[in-house]
């Protein structure tokens, strides 16, 4: 078992508990739960268009590979609608309905790409071809990204997946006497993106690291060196080891929210409601977890109406940014709010969700407007 280092605290926000829904009863038949395994799934970016014109996807961010229990390997390759701005971001993402959010970080990692700039598209698509394969035959580097920032536990073949061969170090774990970490903030973060260097090293005799090499890392050379002085600088307990691994990860740098206009210019000229919305309650204000995980920013204005007694209804997105997964969060958190009653109710009241990361304590933080 490999022993993941979480270098840096993750941004964390209080969602308060909810009735669980009625448990969906489903058969599965004998033959289909024998073939059932767990697989590595990779979504796999393989061309991209602007209307009619090929679009570079070299820079395309692939999206980080995640574990589905399955029993079939076929899968239909999924389409990414969006446009890009003149810095070269991408914006307005949504995807087909057939397949789409099979991957958590599919959208999210596109947001997070960088097209060339000085050139506006619209009409913008990227195919995804979902590939899948066993944990033996998975993508190493996969399988390092996939365990570093995995949510539950890995299965115990991932981890000796991952292990180099010759490996000893899990048989008997070596305890630190002394864990060196590198100074993650003076290290450049990548926009978007949590880097990651895994160090392979052995330990002498006497328990200090030797052989010390990067096994797998995303490319930031300086988390690199850093990773490599700092594993130099450990100490273990007496016992020769080889084909040792640990992992050292910064934090993605905040991806900010694009600008948006003032509330009043998505209010409906037929609007009777009120320029600002006093809200009797309001459900917890929940951060979209696969965007907040690369602290990407976002925002979303929701149009409603308020009944007499202050219940929300006919709840719609109007506009949201950078990713269509803002405003389907922001929908259901105006559905869960209420107002005080009033005498006639109101129509096409309008009021905007701001998905922000707050810079001091790395902390997500949603703001109701």
């Amino acid at each position: 078992m490999l022993n993941l280092f979480l270098a840096m605290v993750a941004p964390a926000i209080t969602i308060s508990p909810s009735p669980a829904p009625s448990p969906i009863v489903t058969t599965v038949s004998p033959i289909e739960r024998s073939t059932r395994r767990q697989t590595v799934l990779a979504m796999v970016p393989m061309s991209g268009r602007c209307g009619d014109d090929l679009l570079d996807i070299s820079r395309v961010q692939t999206p980080m590979a995640d574990l589905f229990w399955s029993s079939s390997d076929a899968d239909q390759p999924v389409n990414v609608r969006f446009r890009i701005d003149e810095n070269g971001r991408p914006f307005g993402i949504t995807g087909d309905p057939v397949g789409y959010g099979v991957m958590a970080d599919l959208t999210p990692s596109l947001a997070a790409s960088q097209f060339a700039p000085n050139s506006r598209r619209e009409g913008c698509t990227i195919v995804y071809q979902p590939k899948r394969s066993s944990i033996a035959e998975a993508d190493i580097h996969d399988l390092i990204g996939y365990a570093i920032f995995a949510k539950t536990r890995p299965p115990k073949e991932l981890f000796e997946r991952i292990a180099p061969a010759g490996s000893d170090c899990n048989t008997e774990r070596p305890a630190y006497l002394l864990r060196a970490s590198p100074d993650f903030e003076k290290i450049p973060a990548t926009t978007g993106r949590s880097d990651w260097s895994m160090v392979q090293f052995d330990i002498d005799d006497v328990g200090k690291p030797v052989r010390l090499r990067i096994y797998g890392t995303t490319g930031n050379v300086a988390l690199d060196k850093a990773s490599l002085k700092a594993m130099a600088q450990s100490r273990f307990t007496k016992g020769a080891r080889q084909g040792c691994l640990y992992p050292y990860w910064r934090r993605s740098g905040t991806l900010t929210a694009p600008e948006s206009k003032e509330i009043a210019a998505y209010r409906p000229e037929d609007s009777d409601c009120l320029q600002t919305v006093e809200w009797k309650s309001q459900p917890t204000l929940v951060y979209p977890e696969n965007f907040r995980r690369r602290y990407i920013e976002g925002w979303a204005v929701i149009a409603f109406d308020l009944a007499p007694w202050g219940a929300v209804g006919n709840a719609k997105v109007v506009a949201a940014e950078p990713a269509a997964e803002f405003g389907e969060a922001a929908q259901r958190i105006v559905l869960g709010s209420a107002t005080a009653a009033s005498k006639q109710g109101y129509r096409n009241c309008v009021v905007k969700v701001r998905y922000a990361m707050q810079k001091q304590d790395r902390a997500a933080q949603v703001n109701f407007d």
